[in-house]
Parts: structure tokens; C-alpha cells; sequence
């Protein structure tokens, strides 16, 4: 006997939907029939009308992120249980930056600690700053520890996580022989540093300009050209890098280039900075121009994936301080990422949640699908629930996309066969647990 069975769903399989059943027993997906065939099942659930989709995978996420007057509002308690209202099952944080391998452990055990309170899955990337230590002794100590990533910054001298070309190219070039994974958060350093604009917040943008992450996208495709590794840009704001890619590196592009995007640059643009709440928008980078915004969703086919780039903070802290650069950065997204998306763009957005973050950070084929074998991690979602954004879940007190009218939205998530939300409540009955990838 199954534990579990949801009949009737659309179910979304090998990329299309089949009206199948699917039956979980063990924490796995085990068996499928046609509709109309039943088998016995501890419980059985209808999804006539829905969809039935793999639990979504947020591969950016900040959680207790520490930014010194500044800590992000979410714990992992508090932040699984907003990911979960948005059918997330997986999420991947970021370890603290380090500059030397000897802190690793340090950074590791710490992440460790507070993820215990973790209703979804988790997995880290291993983060350097100004990195100083030998990139091969700390790369093959993170796939040890079951985190094939290394992120690593192109500017933020000022705080000492800029880390340098020499390091970069050592990081690019040695993951084309260990098969690790080289994110990036690319904008030009040297541009920041002389963009020659007020400390406001209506300015803010300026202070960051497009021009700043396109020229590092190229810079970055043109080492990747030569050393025949692989990396990952995180958050790309502007389609114009999309286009620049397009153009002279295509060959490269979700080949030994991925790109990842989050719902807030195609949602909000950098007119929001100009409005009374435009502190309440600032995030590193910037939104960009409604011009930027859409060559973004006119390229849309060559963005890999989706993160939320999650780190909310209240508004009192966000309203705080009037200079932009005293701010903290970061908005809230965990629990309408996957709404916002399929308002814009429909069933074609489901692979960016699904089997592309599985595939390109090695969760695959325990997450990411339905079919035997792997994860029961399933959402159900209702394509024609309408429903208005509020603040959400999050241990914040306001949402960057409250009062926005969405049809589609999470009626439940399963987490290994368990259900996490039922229904639109919180059930929570299980514990994460980290995800070992390699």
C-alpha cells in the first residue's frame, strides 16, 4: 500500500503535462497510473484541476544574513515556512565569506547550526572575499562537505570581499577540471567606486549602473572563453548582459555559462526609487530601467534559473537612514517567486524552478522531477486562484509586491512526501534536512 496518492493532476513530467496518478511510499515518488486507475493508499488526495508540479528549488537565498547595524528578518524557521507557502522544498544559502581555507569549518558548522530550524531542504555555497589561500585545497575541502559551488565577488573592495582576477581566473580555471561550479556576482568594481552621484535614494540606481554589471558579464565570458570553465552569474539584472552573451558568447551560454534572474527585475523597475517607499526597494544590485526590464523578459529562454536572491529587512530598518549607501539592501521573495513568474510567462517558467537549478547544482535526480525514485517533493498549485499579495509569511512586516492581483497560487507542498502546507496551512511535520551534493 502507497502512503500516498494524488489522482487527477495535470501532472508536469519530462517537460509536458500527463494526467497521471502519483503514488509515494518511503518519502519517494514510487509508481504512476492512468486517471481513472486507483491504487490502495493510506491517503489519497484530488487534484482535479491542478497541476501538480516538483517542489520548486530557490538556489539564492540569504538567511540571517549579518550585515553589522543590520541582521536580514528571516531565521530558517521563519524563512522555510514563507518558502513553503511558495511550493519551495529546497533552498540553498550562502556560507559567510572567507578569505583563508582555515575558516571554512568555522563558516560551515555555523550555517549548520542555524539551519537546524529548517522546515524545507537546504544546501550552502561555499563563499570567498578577498581570497588569499589556495583555491584548489579549498575547493576540494567544499565538495568534501558536499558544496560543489564557490561564490565569489567582482567588487565590495570597500569591505574586503572583492576578490581579485588572479583568484577568479584560479577559480574559473579549476573548475573545468573538478566539475565545481563558480558563481558570481558580477558588477565592475572600478565603475561603482566612480560613479560620481548623490547618496540619495532616487539616485541609487546611477550609483550602480547598468553599464557596471554588462561590462564584468563580458570580462567574465571572455575568461570562461579561455579557461574552459564554468560559471554561474547570479542575479542579472539587465538584458542587455543577456544580449551581449547572445551575441559573442552563444556557444557558452547554459553550456559553460548559466545565468540566473530573480522575479524583482521583471516585476519592479528603478521608477520606484523616485516615490516616497523607494527606500523600501533597495537591493544590491539595483532595479533597473522599465528599457532593461524588458530585453530581460524578451530573453527570457536564456536564463536558466530563478532565485529570489531572498534577504528582507523591516521597514523601520529600511526607513532608518535617508543616505542610500547606509541602507541595507535586500527585499523579501521566497513565497510569491513562483506566482510572480507564472503571471508573466506560464507553464514555461516551470523547468527554471524545477529541473535546471537540480541539474546545475547537482541535486538532480533526487530533486527537481517527478518520477520514480526521487524525492516526493510535489506542490499542487491552482492556476486559477486568484488571490492579492499581502506581506506574507515572512518575519517581515511588508512585502515589495503587497497589493499586486495574481492568478495562480500554491495550494499545497509536500516536502518527501510529507505535507508541509495543506490546503493553504501550515502543517509542518517534519524537519529539513541538508542536502549533500556532489
Amino acid at each position: 500500500m502507497y502512503t500516498l496518492g494524488l489522482i487527477n493532476g495535470n501532472v508536469y513530467r519530462d517537460g509536458k503535462f500527463t494526467k497521471e496518478n502519483v503514488y509515494i511510499k518511503e518519502q519517494l515518488i514510487s509508481n504512476f497510473t492512468p486517471h481513472g486507475e486507483v491504487l490502495k493508499c493510506v491517503k489519497i488526495v484530488d487534484c482535479s484541476n491542478k497541476l501538480v508540479l516538483p517542489g520548486f528549488i530557490d538556489p539564492h537565498v540569504h538567511i540571517n544574513l549579518n550585515l553589522g547595524e543590520f541582521r536580514s528578518s528571516d531565521d530558517y524557521e521563519s524563512a522555510s515556512i514563507a518558502a513553503a507557502f511558495g511550493g519551495i522544498t529546497t533552498f540553498i544559502d550562502f556560507l559567510e565569506p572567507i578569505n583563508t581555507v582555515d575558516e571554512f569549518e568555522e563558516k560551515l558548522q555555523q550555517k549548520h547550526k542555524e539551519a537546524e530550524s529548517s522546515f524545507i531542504d537546504f544546501s550552502f555555497h561555499t563563499t570567498v572575499g578577498n581570497f588569499k589561500d589556495d583555491v584548489e585545497k579549498l575547493v576540494n575541502l567544499s565538495f568534501e562537505n558536499g558544496i560543489p559551488s564557490i561564490k565569489l565577488f567582482t567588487t565590495y573592495s570597500e569591505s574586503n570581499r572583492r576578490c581579485s582576477y588572479e583568484k577568479i581566473s584560479e577559480f574559473i580555471d579549476i573548475s573545468s577540471l573538478t566539475g565545481s561550479l563558480i558563481l558570481i556576482h558580477s558588477e565592475n568594481d572600478e565603475i561603482i567606486l566612480n560613479s560620481k552621484v548623490e547618496d540619495t535614494v532616487a539616485s541609487y540606481s546611477d550609483s550602480r549602473p547598468k553599464e557596471s554589471e554588462v561590462e564584468e558579464v563580458e570580462r567574465l565570458a571572455k575568461l570562461v572563453s579561455e579557461l574552459k570553465g564554468r560559471i554561474y552569474i547570479v542575479h542579472v539584472t539587465c538584458g542587455s548582459s543577456i544580449e551581449l552573451l547572445q551575441k559573442n558568447y552563444s556557444e557558452l551560454l547554459q553550456n559553460r555559462i548559466f545565468i540566473e534572474s530573480c522575479p524583482q527585475y521583471f516585476i519592479l523597475n528603478k521608477d520606484v526609487y523616485e516615490t516616497e517607499k523607494g527606500k523600501l526597494f533597495l537591493l544590491a544590485p539595483p532595479l533597473r530601467s522599465s528599457e532593461e526590464q524588458e530585453k530581460l523578459k524578451k530573453n527570457i529562454a536564456n536564463i536558466s534559473t530563478i532565485g529570489t536572491d531572498h534577504a528582507p529587512f523591516s521597514k523601520e530598518e529600511k526607513q532608518r537612514h535617508n543616505s542610500a549607501s547606509k541602507i541595507p539592501k535586500g527585499l523579501g521573495g521566497l513565497e510569491y517567486s513562483f506566482s510572480l513568474m507564472y503571471n508573466l510567462f506560464g507553464a514555461s517558467i516551470i523547468p527554471k524552478y524545477t529541473i535546471n537549478p537540480a541539474i546545475i547544482h547537482k541535486l538532480y535526480p533526487t530533486k527537481g522531477v517527478i518520477q520514480e525514485g526521487s524525492d516526493a517533493d510535489i506542490v499542487i498549485f491552482d492556476p486559477k486562484k486568484k488571490f492579492i499579495i499581502d506581506s506574507g509569511h515572512s518575519n517581515t512586516d511588508y512585502s515589495p509586491y503587497e497589493g499586486m492581483n495574481m492568478k495562480g497560487a500554491v495550494e499545497s507542498t509536500i516536502l518527501r512526501g510529507q505535507f508541509l502546507i495543506e490546503k493553504s496551512k501550515f502543517i509542518g511535520m517534519n524537519k529539513g534536512r541538508f542536502i549533500h551534493r556532489s
